[in-house]
């Protein structure tokens, strides 16, 4: 990785991380906030993102505020998002996403020192650009945030993903205790996420649902989360069951870590759920479908088994295509419940 920009800088009073889209992504940048913190104690830290991925910062202590961009994209909504922005006067202003809405955000602020990746058509936006070198393509999310900030003179503290949710609402913690009051206790509890609003992230119902059984006959304890808009999904998988296990549906960030505290093993999709998931601690099956599988999985995390669907273009994958071919159907069941069982012992 390069950094292109002036060498020297002053140290900030206010800073801003920007990390537009999904919940993952906002996970995937605590390590990076913890460090800036870390560095300037004093300094005020504020993130921009979508909902709803603000969830992701409910309670943490290292953000001074959370200021959340809608999603409709309107002129008005990016002006009301921008007149705020104008008026903190931000000293750094950091944009690990740099998409042409980000980059127009972080440029606004006005703020001295402004970091985004080298981008055609995005770099008038920043006065430092991240360059990512051959050997960056595979790297770890977590880790090239992590370098682009030590060539900023900023030292990583550690790896580990934060998440404070849970603490935050009260009322998703006793909605989780109240569903796990028939769950046995002396049974290893294993959290199965339904799938993803990606279609080609999704491990097949039935597929999923043998998982289930076999998993319920060696022992463990289930519980099916289900997100916003995925119930259907969810009580699909539930209809091939030969016995129903709780369902933990429309499950928000502060949901999903309250269950995640409570639980041994997630098993699922790379998506955000996954992230929140590792967030907590937790030991992890991921069914990863299309992409760059280091991209999102800590290569030093032992407690995180990846199965990859086989594909014969990865990484240069169409999810349109992945989609239609059912790439994840490729990867047996038997091979999800092994790795799962490994895992718990």
């Amino acid at each position: 990785m390069i950094l292109r920009g002036p060498a020297r800088l002053p140290d900030p009073q206010r800073v801003l991380f920007i990390q537009l889209r999904r919940i993952g992504d906002v996970l995937l940048g605590t390590p990076a906030l913890r460090a800036v913190a870390r560095r300037f104690p004093d300094a005020k830290v504020d993130f921009l993102v979508e909902p709803p991925a603000d969830e992701v910062l409910l309670g943490h202590p290292l953000v001074d505020r959370v200021l959340v961009a809608a999603r409709d994209k309107s002129l008005r909504s990016f002006a009301r998002v921008a007149r705020e922005l104008r008026r903190v006067r931000y000293d750094w202003v950091i944009d690990f996403f740099s998409n042409p809405r980000s980059a127009q955000f972080a440029f606004v602020t006005g703020a001295p020192v402004r970091v985004g990746l080298d981008r055609r058509g995005r770099r008038w936006a920043y006065t430092h650009h991240i360059v990512e070198e051959e050997q960056d393509r595979d790297a770890y999310a977590v880790d090239l945030r992590l370098d682009a900030l030590a060539r900023l003179g900023v030292p990583a503290q550690g790896r580990e993903l934060e998440i404070y949710a849970d603490r935050a609402d009260l009322a998703e913690c006793a909605r989780v205790i109240e569903l796990l009051t028939d769950v046995p206790p002396d049974k290893p509890l294993v959290a199965i996420a339904t799938g993803s609003a990606n279609p080609a992230k999704r491990y097949p119902a039935d597929l999923t649902a043998e998982v289930i059984t076999r998993l319920s006959e060696s022992g463990c304890a289930v519980v099916l989360t289900a997100g916003p808009g995925e119930t259907d999904l969810a009580e699909e998988i539930l209809r091939r069951l030969p016995r129903r296990v709780p369902l933990l549906s429309d499950a928000r960030v502060p949901t999903l870590a309250a269950l995640y505290r409570r639980a041994q093993l997630y098993l699922g999709p790379d998506s955000g759920p996954k992230h929140v998931a590792v967030a907590c601690g937790l030991s992890a099956v991921t069914i990863f479908g299309p992409g760059r599988p280091f991209n999102w999985n800590d290569p030093l995390n032992t407690r995180n088994v990846v199965l990859l669907a086989p594909c014969d273009v990865r990484p240069h994958c169409i999810e349109a295509e992945c989609a239609r071919r059912q790439c994840l159907r490729k990867i047996p069941p038997d091979d999800v419940v092994q790795a799962a069982l490994s895992l718990l012992k």
